[in-house]
């Protein structure tokens, strides 16, 4: 369980952030950074969601 907790939030931020990339409409460095702040914020709540889970198991 502690590698997928590490694994799918990397996978997710990465197909995230390409979707993002990808489908942007005008590139500028704002949008660059907005891109890469709600993938990130994508991974850490799936994260978040697999200690939980694993938390809950647990317990």
């Amino acid at each position: 369980m502690n590698k997928l907790a590490i694994v799918l939030p990397v996978f997710v931020f990465v197909v995230v952030l390409g979707s993002n990339l990808l489908n942007m409409p005008h590139v500028s460095i704002l949008t660059i950074l907005l891109s890469i702040f709600w993938a990130a914020v994508v991974a850490l709540v799936i994260f978040g969601l697999i200690r939980f889970l694993s938390w809950w198991m647990l317990h």
